[in-house]
């Protein structure tokens, strides 16, 4: 029977070699899979470290590392739910868990409970999702768009018959079964036998009359649900990552378990981004630039760009002057690391801009420096915590809204800021 090892992220424990050497073959893995920017695994001596990642994933020899934040909060992964997006990447792999787990600090439980609360919301709102599907067949009968050259390969031997295509309104598109083979992913890691239920009985929900799908093309987690089924978002912001994983999906049939990875710090950037958003929805004289990389150094002989900078947030007024800029660091350093200064102070003064933020996950109270020797580009950063651990979505991003409106008004030079 395989075993669960617990870890926290940056803080090492000591292993045996059998077991430090799968760890370091998983961690691999990992790699592959969520292509991350910073390390996530570390050996010193016989003590190994994991970071940048929370969840859960296999050794090869069929043991589970379950992974926690560094911060020592509750129910966390509820708030990496409500954090996921369609562009998310999950490491997702399967297992012989022994049973499903009710712990609260189990994500692929969660996720099996917050995915059937989701689809069975869309289903009862909206009804089957249906899209457009090109339809093809051969018939004696003229019915939709002829394929020309399949016609008249055969045209001599009967040119009666017709091979045609058209587009027709389907509840069995890529999307339903995508959402379906989810669902029965999902029932093998759900927290008791009431939800594995519910979630198979969603297997064959969002498809109806249709045979329960055994299989999907995993790149249907790359495309963009239609506008007009919205409702269906929130349970796709779940299911796109799960069906980019083409082990799991193409083999869905092996395992009886499911274990999830993320990692962390993306997701704080995206608690960033919705926070900002808010922000502007409040002050219609406030702008959330789009992501791009902006001039530092250039060349000068040539003028080229030759070092950029490109904030986590950036908020302009309407005439295009810079309110404020903002980095999100997935870290606990009290005070703030010098690194961390630096850059905010940096981009800040690149972009012109008279405040500069910086966001942690964790719920430290806001502070204000003044910046000395910048000319007032920057005059003022700011210091203050997300709570990233706590968030639900919704209700979470007006909250946050609020008390950075309330930390900026606060931090800005005097004449700079009025919310």
């Amino acid at each position: 029977m395989s075993e669960r090892h617990s870890f926290r992220e940056f803080e090492p424990q000591v292993v045996e070699r059998r077991r430090r050497d799968e760890m370091t073959s998983a961690a691999a893995g990992l790699v592959e899979q969520l292509r991350p920017r910073l390390r996530q695994f570390t050996t010193d001596g016989d003590a190994v470290t994991f970071m940048n990642v929370i969840g859960s994933f296999t050794l090869p020899g069929g043991d589970v590392i379950e992974v926690a934040p560094k911060l020592r909060v509750d129910d966390w992964t509820t708030a990496v739910i409500h954090l996921l997006s369609d562009d998310t990447r999950l490491a997702v792999a399967g297992s012989q868990r022994s049973r499903p787990s009710q712990r609260r600090d189990d994500l692929s439980a969660a996720l099996a409970l917050e995915y059937a609360r989701r689809l069975e919301r869309a289903i009862r709102r909206e009804g089957p999702l249906q899209v457009y599907e090109r339809k093809h067949h051969v018939s004696r009968r003229w019915s939709g768009r002829l394929d020309v050259t399949r016609w008249m390969r055969g045209v001599v031997l009967d040119p009666a018959r017709f091979p045609m295509s058209r587009d027709e309104l389907s509840v069995g598109n890529d999307f339903t079964r995508g959402m379906s083979v989810v669902a029965g992913l999902l029932s093998r890691s759900a927290a008791g036998g009431e939800l594995a239920s519910r979630l198979r009985r969603l297997q064959s929900a969002v498809v109806p009359g249709q045979a329960i799908p055994s299989f999907v093309n995993p790149m249907v987690g790359r495309r963009r649900l239609p506008s007009q089924w919205a409702a269906y978002g929130p349970a796709w912001d779940i299911a796109a990552p799960l069906l980019r994983n083409r082990s799991v999906v193409g083999d869905p049939g092996h395992a009886t378990g499911l274990e999830v990875a993320v990692e962390p710090w993306p997701l704080l950037e995206t608690l960033l981004e919705r926070t900002l958003r808010a922000v502007v929805a409040l002050d219609p004289a406030l702008h959330l630039a789009s992501k791009t990389t902006h001039p530092l150094l250039r060349d000068a002989a040539t003028g080229k760009v030759a070092q950029g900078v490109e904030p986590d947030g950036l908020l302009r007024w309407a005439d295009g002057r810079v309110a404020a800029t903002f980095e999100a660091k997935y870290s606990s350093a009290t005070p703030p690391a010098r690194d961390h200064v630096f850059q905010a102070l940096t981009t800040a003064a690149a972009l012109d801009s008279p405040l500069a933020v910086l966001m942690y996950p964790d719920d430290r109270p806001a502070t204000a420096f003044d910046v000395v020797g910048f000319e007032g580009r920057p005059a003022r950063l700011a210091v203050a915590g997300m709570r990233m651990f706590s968030y639900r979505r919704g209700v979470g991003d007006t909250e946050r809204a609020d008390e950075l409106r309330h930390v900026m008004q606060a931090a800005s030079p005097a004449g700079e800021l009025r919310l």
